[in-house]
């Protein structure tokens, strides 16, 4: 089909201003096709289909419950919903603390994106089959997908695709497709067994890979019309339509449905593809459908859309009114119209600067807040851009033996090419003055906030950077001599301040029949304090004159350690209060003195519990593996904290068990923290690289040991280390047994567990001094405990999730260990550990403790198949 060029000045105008536009248009559109085209395709309403009922999924707002969105409070939280029809039964996806920003489903799945844009992306999925079958409370699904941000997600029959900020497309639940090595496109669709896409380097083609799929000659040139670029591919069950710079409208495939010139309209919003069927908004937002026995309801006709999705027989679209979800289809629990959401997201949300080539909707931006922190984008949902339709350029090729498309005319483009050169030379030097000045301007403005933080689409404006991709890197600390004078810190806030003589008298002259521990930094005291609470006593080796000589050296620099330990102790625990956290009560600094009180904990260091002798006996982390998924689940939400709720950010650098207590009801809390450092040492020059990396042995990230630069993925690796060591029993190193065909070598947990877990053999490598998981459920949970730890470990320090992300697996973990418990004969729990201990009955203040429980699983499936009838299915919102 003919096409010609068509001037891209919406998608300029992003990249230039208005006045070098003007001057500069036809040398760049030779020269930068498609650089700024590549807008980024997400939706918020999924459909899907079992033989018997039709599930519509959306990302619903706050408003929707009469919750009200405010810019200055992140705006209005954003909640993943799914309505069963024609049952009309609802349930709720958890989302932990990182909302969804866009979603997809197909044939017997739905997928969750969280942060698509911005740092790293993470994607759940959930199998629908799976969870009918496993009989849960509520969905549980499994994380697949964490890595580089997204740019597009696009589902079909059975497979879900994404592409990269790259352009690198990545392709889940679909070993069968073959694409060519290092294909790269701008844009992708998928349909129940193909995909199609436009070439990252040549938007003048299309290409297509699956399902005998071939794309047809859309783009040939001819002397009275030039090529045009390709703006949009969309794909449905077994036909694919796309759209061009010139108007240009080409449909193929087996059941492509044609579409009469006399209906097309002058311009295109969106775009979605269903079972025969083809669905437009055109420049108006009016919907217009063909094939596929659906037609547009007499009601819905005249109402504004701003995006439509549509999978088998069923078309959604949201309104701009309201941002209301309505449904129609050929199906009669949708034949007339169903309302099925009140308010929804409207669209993934961006940062407004994406939004300069035709705008963002109106009242969006509180919906998505500003993505918090100072310094932070200001975010809202793009309005979608209308593209040209030219009704004498529609192409309907039903079936796919067609001509493939050719290239565009070379020689004429050079010819082109060189009177632009010609005319445009003088602009051509603006432009690039221009541009100098404007690089210039922004590495001025980048160097003013190159301490500020931005977090990654997505989150909530309350929240602070943990869950961002844009870390703090922190150099390793100087060094310092052990000579350093320190002047006496300032009371804390909300710290007592006891005397020694107070101190004394409680530890009967700190004796040694009150000692419960010893270490580097000196010892620790039992004591009770007058009002009756039980506290342990922290006294560090007393410091006094330095001294010279080799003898003296190393008791020189243990009094400088606990010198500095007390003081980071003091200065982060005195203004941090969390329940997974051990609290500090007081300190004494008197006389060369550095003493600090904390709260005792009567069950000592976890630790002891996995590794000790005398300690073991009769705990409850023998008993059930629920009883140590919830201590890990507790240490989890203390490292959380410091990372994510501390302010600033604390990264505490020794993450390890025996800095793991548990306290009189078997409750984990985080402790030592005198290696810890701020994320705000961050300001400090990254030439301070050269001193030794702290930590222990065994549980030091990699990385930071490599390259000095330490940021809060090194305590997710520390702590992927214990939990193998939960998973395992086994030390971070430990040394080779017989049973292992080991010759009593030193052994690293990492080296022992992760081939395991890697290779699915899980229940190899328990501690066999618990009993085995209790049903599937349990089972289930231990191994997703494994897996995440395997991937806290990772060599790379961004190939590891955040510790956000481990609560959110963990506390999945604890959910399942609760079902299998709840299956199980009489429902006797044999852990010591409170199951009241959940997060919705916790009395932590802090305001992301809180779960979120599923209505039901209502999306039911016939028991003779495993998988309910394809249908396809496409979205675009251009």
């Amino acid at each position: 089909m003919p096409m010609s060029r068509h001037a891209r000045a919406s998608h300029l105008h992003a990249c230039f201003s208005p006045y070098l536009l003007l001057v500069t248009r036809i040398l760049l559109l030779l020269l930068l096709a498609g650089v700024c085209s590549a807008s980024r395709q997400f939706s918020t309403v999924a459909i899907s289909h079992s033989p018997n009922s039709t599930l519509i999924c959306a990302l619903v707002t706050s408003i929707a419950n009469g919750g009200d969105a405010s810019p200055t409070t992140g705006g209005s939280t954003s909640k993943l919903h799914c309505t069963s029809l024609p049952d009309g039964e609802q349930f709720e996806y958890p989302s932990a603390d990182i909302p969804y920003n866009a979603i997809a489903a197909g044939t017997d799945f739905l997928c969750g994106l969280m942060a698509p844009a911005g740092g790293h992306a993470a994607m759940r999925w959930w199998s629908f089959s799976e969870e009918a079958a496993l009989n849960r409370s509520r969905p549980v699904g499994r994380r697949l997908y964490w890595g580089p941000s997204l740019r597009s997600l696009n589902a079909g029959g059975a497979h879900v695709c994404g592409l990269s900020d790259d352009h690198d497309p990545a392709c889940w639940e679909w070993p069968e497709l073959k694409l060519p090595k290092g294909a790269d496109f701008s844009r992708i669709a998928l349909g129940k067994d193909f995909l199609c896409g436009i070439p990252k380097g040549n938007n003048y083609s299309l290409s297509c890979y699956g399902g005998g799929m071939k794309a047809p000659a859309l783009a040939t040139a001819t002397p009275t019309s030039p090529a045009a670029a390709f703006k949009t591919v969309v794909a449905g069950h077994q036909h694919a339509c796309a759209v061009d710079t010139a108007g240009g409208f080409a449909c193929w495939g087996d059941d492509a449905p044609d579409v009469p010139a006399a209906e097309l309209p002058g311009t295109m919003s969106a775009m979605a593809l269903g079972d025969g069927t083809t669905c437009i908004l055109d420049g108006n937002g009016f919907a217009r459908c063909w094939g596929g026995g659906i037609a547009v309801p007499e009601q819905y006709k005249n109402t504004e859309f701003l995006s439509i999705e549509a999978d088998g027989g069923a078309v959604c679209g949201i309104t701009k009114y309201n941002y209301a979800v309505l449904c129609w289809g050929k199906d009669e629990h949708l034949a007339g119209g169903h309302l099925v959401y009140n308010a929804t997201m409207p669209g993934a949300c961006a940062p407004k600067t994406a939004c300069s080539s035709c705008g963002f909707i109106p009242g969006s931006g509180a919906l998505c807040g500003t993505g918090g922190g100072e310094g932070a984008v200001e975010l809202a949902v793009c309005q979608p851009c209308p593209l040209p339709l030219n009704a004498s350029r529609i192409l309907i090729a039903n079936g796919v033996a067609t001509p493939q498309a050719t290239a565009p005319d070379k020689k004429k483009m050079k010819k082109t090419l060189t009177v632009a050169l010609g005319v445009t030379g003088a602009a051509v030097v603006v432009a690039a003055a221009a541009a100098v000045a404007a690089v210039a301007l922004r590495k001025k403005r980048d160097k003013r906030r190159r301490t500020k933080k931005t977090l990654r689409l997505g989150e909530s404006s309350s929240r602070r950077l943990c869950c961002g991709d844009v870390e703090a890197v922190m150099p390793a600390p100087p060094p310092l001599s052990p000579t350093t004078t320190t002047t006496r810190a300032a009371r804390p806030l909300g710290c007592e301040e006891f005397t020694l003589r107070e101190l004394s008298r409680l530890t009967s002259g700190f004796a040694e029949e009150s000692k419960i521990g010893s270490g580097s930094f000196g010892s620790v005291y039992r004591a009770k304090l007058p009002d009756g609470r039980e506290v342990a006593i922290k006294r560090a080796e007393r410091s006094g004159p330095t001294t010279s000589g080799a003898g003296n050296r190393h008791r020189n620099r243990r009094r400088f350690d606990a010198e500095r330990a007390f003081r980071a102790e003091l200065r982060l625990l005195s203004r941090v209060n969390h329940r997974n956290l051990v609290q500090l009560l007081g300190f004494c600094e008197e006389r060369g003195e550095r003493i600090l009180v904390f709260e005792f904990m009567p069950h000592g260091a976890l630790h002891d519990h996995l590794h000790g002798g005398a300690a073991t006996a009769g705990s409850p982390l023998f008993a059930s593996w629920e009883a140590r998924l919830r201590v890990a689940l507790d240490a989890a939400r203390g490292v959380e904290y410091l990372h994510c709720y501390a302010v600033p950010g604390i990264i505490h650098r020794d993450v390890k068990p025996s800095n793991i207590l548990l306290d009189a009801d078997w409750t984990a809390k985080v402790s030592d923290f005198g290696l810890s450092l701020t994320t705000a040492t961050a300001t400090g020059a990254a030439a301070n690289s050269s001193s030794s990396t702290a930590g222990t042995v065994g549980y030091i990230d990699p990385e930071y040991y490599r390259l000095q630069e330490l940021t809060e993925r090194s305590d997710v690796y520390s702590f992927g280390v214990v939990l193998l060591e939960l998973v395992t029993g086994r030390k971070a190193i430990h040394r080779t047994s017989s049973e292992d065909g080991g010759s009593g070598s030193p052994r690293n947990v990492i080296e022992f567990a992760v081939p395991a877990v890697e290779s699915g053999s899980v229940a190899g490598i328990l501690d066999g001094r618990v009993p085995p998981p209790r049903g599937q459920h349990e089972v289930e949970a231990v191994a997703r405990v494994a897996k995440i730890a395997a991937e806290c470990v990772r060599p790379r320090g961004r190939a590891r999730p955040i510790m956000s992300e481990v609560v959110a697996e963990l506390e999945w973990a604890v959910t399942l260990c609760e079902e299998s418990f709840g299956a199980g004969a009489g429902g006797k729990d044999s852990s010591d550990l409170s199951r009241s201990r959940s997060r919705s009955e916790s009395d932590d203040p802090s305001p992301f403790h809180t779960r979120e429980l599923g209505f039901g699983f209502g999306f039911s499936f016939t028991h003779g198949s495993s998988r309910p009838v394809t249908h396809g299915r496409s979205h675009s919102t251009m």
